[in-house]
């Protein structure tokens, strides 16, 4: 990755896989912004006036699938990196992703370590 890596927003479901990859992230790199939202719309509202490197963000959430926050993320004119969270890679989800040129790839839950320390450029 070229440029440094500062603010990462995490955008999951799952309140435990946030506490652990914060840990592990910080653990990496201690001075990381880290923001965390289990709700989506939580977190498009702080995009309204914020911006980040790197968006992790979960494929199937309860609220709305990953592919509907992107559809919304660009409505808000917002360009950024994005790394799909899913626990399993689905073919379709790659297949859709190809319609969404800020996903640069896919992310298999739990995060490791050597995969976190590749997103950060470590």
């Amino acid at each position: 990755m070229s440029k440094s890596i500062k603010t990462i927003v995490f955008v999951d479901d799952d309140k435990i896989q946030h506490m652990i990859n914060r840990k592990n992230m910080l653990r990496l790199k201690e001075d990381l912004d880290l923001q965390f939202f289990e709700n989506p719309y939580e977190a498009l509202k702080w995009f309204e006036s914020n911006d980040a490197d790197l968006l992790i963000l979960d494929v199937n959430m309860p609220e709305m699938k990953g592919w509907e926050f992107l559809d919304q993320l660009k409505q808000l004119n917002k360009s950024i990196e994005v790394k799909m969270l899913t626990s399993s890679v689905d073919p379709d989800d790659i297949e859709i992703s190809t319609h969404y040129n800020m996903v640069s790839g896919f992310l298999v839950k739990p995060l490791k370590n050597d995969i976190m320390a590749e997103i950060l450029g470590i």
